[in-house]
């Protein structure tokens, strides 16, 4: 076997979020590549006219259109016309038909040989929140649709905890869309013992956008969606142990927090106490009117669904993962916080781990166990093929 076709049959590991589709070849350290999960037609104008919209800019429908007459764009191609387009998100709407397009366009950025074209084993890494229907859906697109050999399921639980070497502990994934918490004991998992808490980005990004609108500096009309609100925050958040009286200072006149933000249409925005404050909708939910416990609370709710002998193990290695996590200083007021619902004796020995690449932790997880020969079983065999034993022993012998 040449070294062209030993790489080129390696395994491809997908990970498909609300915010980012991931893809790469089992064995990386990180993927390949990463997109935004989103796509638009090239007709579903944000604008809205008495005629049609090719009538009233002449022309500009050709824009979008490519060589091949597709009517759809996705990804990076998809966001460039945010402004004149509606940009949807095909998992959310459980858009499959647009995922095929969506996964064909970034498979053939990989430059697979013609040959061994989808003849690669798929791991799809999945939250536990990821029904059976939708996985089923999944397997319909890649065997017969696209005709993949095999394809295995794996638990992003399981996934994350193996790039720490451990099998116990916490997982708590801020996502766009969702925030998960999971507990794992010695490989293990318990359906009574994880969550899934109702604030994610997408909330804290809104939070966000709410803050600096409602900001009495705010005086004058300025641009500002929440697109340029989530990079905003991505750049600038914050999260701080005592917000109320943080926020007392900044009135005062403490200006360690104040940031001046160009915006596209030239207009500046001033921040201070808004960079800290969109993070505590996590310690608060009923500060944006959700009536649910904080996320700590949820957090050792999950821990003390198991026997209390075990919750030692357990607490020792609380994972942060999802981009939402990357707020800085969120891990250290997160283990604060919890420390208050757990007893003296247990509180040294929590601790919450927030590595960086956190935000690709799930398929940087899935590479490890590949790498470490652990995925060996719960492969899933394409019934149109005619081979029935997985090449997965000897990929793994070849590397």
């Amino acid at each position: 076997m040449s070294d062209i076709e030993n790489d080129q049959l390696l395994p491809l590991i997908l990970d498909v979020g609300t915010d980012n589709f991931r893809l790469g070849w089992a064995g990386g350290d990180f993927p390949d590549l990463i997109a935004p999960s989103v796509y638009v037609n090239v007709r579903d104008y944000l604008f809205s006219s008495n005629v049609t919209a090719q009538d009233a800019i002449d022309g500009l429908e050709d824009i979008f259109l490519d060589p091949d007459n597709q009517t759809h764009l996705v990804g990076h191609d998809a966001l460039k016309y945010r402004n004149i387009l509606n940009v949807r998100e095909f998992i959310k709407e459980s858009n499959y038909n647009i995922l095929l397009k969506f996964f064909y366009h970034y498979y053939q950025k990989l430059n697979i040989k013609e040959e061994y074209q989808f003849k690669q084993p798929l791991i799809i890494v999945t939250p536990f929140y990821k029904s059976e229907l939708e996985n089923s859906k999944l397997q319909e697109i890649f065997f017969r649709s696209l005709n993949f050999p095999y394809i295995l399921f794996l638990p992003e639980t399981q996934a994350i905890l193996s790039t720490l070497q451990k099998s116990s502990g916490v997982i708590v994934n801020i996502g766009e869309s969702h925030t998960y918490i999971s507990t794992v004991f010695h490989g293990f998992t318990n359906i009574m013992a994880r969550d899934v808490f109702p604030i994610s980005g997408r909330d804290i990004t809104k939070y966000f956008l709410n803050l600096i609108l409602s900001n009495s500096s705010v005086t004058k009309n300025i641009y500002l969606d929440k697109a340029i609100a989530k990079e905003i925050k991505e750049q600038l958040s914050l999260c701080v142990l005592d917000p109320k009286g943080e926020k007392k200072r900044v009135k005062e006149g403490l200006t360690k927090y104040d940031r001046v933000i160009d915006l596209p249409d030239g207009s500046k925005l001033s921040l201070n106490s808004e960079r800290f404050l969109l993070a505590e909708p996590l310690f608060d939910p009923k500060i944006i009117h959700v009536d649910y416990m904080s996320l700590t609370e949820a957090i050792s709710k999950a821990v003390k669904s198991w026997d209390r002998e075990n919750w030692e193990e357990i607490v020792s290695n609380i994972v942060l993962a999802g981009g939402s996590s990357l707020i800085s200083g969120f891990s250290e007021r997160l283990e604060i916080e919890l420390k208050k619902h757990f007893s003296q004796k247990l509180q040294p020995k929590i601790k919450v781990v927030a590595v960086s690449g956190r935000e690709n932790m799930g398929w940087i997880g899935a590479s490890v166990l590949y790498i470490k020969d652990q995925l060996k079983k719960g492969w899933i065999t394409n019934p149109n093929l005619n081979e029935p034993e997985l090449p997965q022993e000897d990929q793994a012998t070849s590397q």
